[in-house]
């Protein structure tokens, strides 16, 4: 009897681990995408995660050839999205690096790679 208990309990207990787990915000698409080619010196942003973020307590930054500068997100269409513009961007090599507040309390990071080209 107190083995079952125990069995029943520690699946419990595996359960709801797997369950926070799966709350950490993972990047499911972005504009631009990863290793893009965007024309022009003016670029959107729209980061669209796995589940709901913080967009208060989330960040973006982006280095390039002009150097760093931090970007200022805001919601986007619903809670798991980050929508950021960067205006002025001289052609060449950036990185958009993401760093979001999950719901669950857990920051997940990562970044989006892209190239701007003269129009």
């Amino acid at each position: 009897m107190i083995r079952s208990v125990l069995f029943a309990l520690m699946v419990a207990v595996g359960l709801l681990g797997a369950a926070e787990a799966r709350a950490h915000a993972v990047l499911v698409e972005s504009t631009p995408p990863a290793d893009a080619e965007v024309v022009g010196a003016k670029v959107e942003f729209h980061l669209r995660y796995n589940s709901r973020i913080d967009a208060k307590r989330s960040r973006l930054s982006l280095k390039g050839p002009g150097g760093s500068r931090t970007l200022l997100p805001v919601q986007g269409a619903n809670e798991a999205e980050l929508v950021a513009r960067a205006e002025g961007l001289a052609p060449g090599r950036y990185i958009l690096f993401w760093d979001v507040l999950s719901v669950d309390g857990h920051v997940s990071r990562g970044q989006v790679p892209f190239l701007t080209i003269a129009p």
